[in-house]
């Protein structure tokens, strides 16, 4: 895709499906990497953050004790650093990637992952959704995936009385605008998770395989922050020296504004 219409589309819509945002050899390596991950967190051989696939979310992948490089690498890679530095630059620091892997159905219902709750007024919630974008996130399907639904252009305007009925009431409801993304094996996902969205995995569904990524702009200046307990694992002595050259020094810029 040409980055002149992936800023568009993002922007409008806040979405854009990509194909060349792997590399098919890399993303032979993820599949692999990802499978080796979901059977040693189910075993029990490896629980980097303590939670197992709760949630059918695995994170930690990064971590030596997994055994698998390829996932950071996959960061690193052009291909992907293509898209990502056309909206934030080039000087970045750790955001994350982890895997949305399940055999079983679930449901999120409707929500933003803007983190404000779900029934602020509109001069709050759009304070949120104007504020400047230091970070994006993507979704690359290692398998077919038909989970995310998404209410398009949504992240530019207030709910609507019915998205808020949605987000406060019946989530599982349907909205007016939403469409289905179906992702096939390779295709990756920029969105604005200030979206109107929800995954759901449909019953007859055999397996989500799906990495999640994000990457930060790098402010020099920006506060310390409080770890996020879903990252502790990375404080841990073992992982930089693990690294990609390229990806140590995102991770030195995270870790410098982490309160241990």
């Amino acid at each position: 895709m040409e980055i002149e219409e992936a800023q568009r589309r993002y922007r409008e819509d806040g979405c854009f499906v990509a194909t060349d945002a792997v590399d098919p050899e890399m993303l032979d390596r993820l599949e692999a990497a990802a499978r080796s991950v979901w059977t040693q967190v189910q075993s029990g051989e490896v629980d980097v953050v303590g939670k197992g696939g709760e949630g059918g979310s695995i994170f930690g992948l990064l971590a030596p004790e997994f055994g698998e490089p390829a996932f950071a690498e996959y960061l690193c890679a052009e291909p992907v650093r293509r898209y990502v530095e056309c909206f934030l630059g080039p000087e970045l620091r750790l955001g994350h990637v982890h895997l949305w892997c399940s055999d079983a159905t679930y449901d999120t219902g409707w929500h933003r992952d803007h983190g404000a709750a779900r029934d602020v007024g509109e001069a709050e919630e759009m304070a949120i959704l104007n504020a400047p974008k230091t970070s994006i996130k993507w979704q690359l399907a290692l398998v077919d995936d038909p989970c995310l639904w998404v209410v398009p252009a949504s992240h530019l305007r207030y709910r609507t009385e019915q998205e808020h009925h949605a987000l406060n009431v019946d989530r599982r409801m349907g909205i007016d605008g939403q469409q289905q993304v179906v992702l096939k094996r390779g295709q990756t996902l920029f969105w604005n998770g200030s979206l109107v969205h929800r995954g759901v995995k449909p019953a007859d569904l055999d397996e989500r395989l799906t990495l999640t990524g994000g990457l930060r702009r790098y402010d020099p200046a920006a506060a310390s922050e409080e770890v996020d307990e879903r990252f502790r694992w990375r404080l841990a002595d073992n992982i930089r020296a693990t690294l990609p050259p390229q990806m140590q020094l995102w991770y030195d810029r995270w870790r410098m504004l982490q309160e241990a």
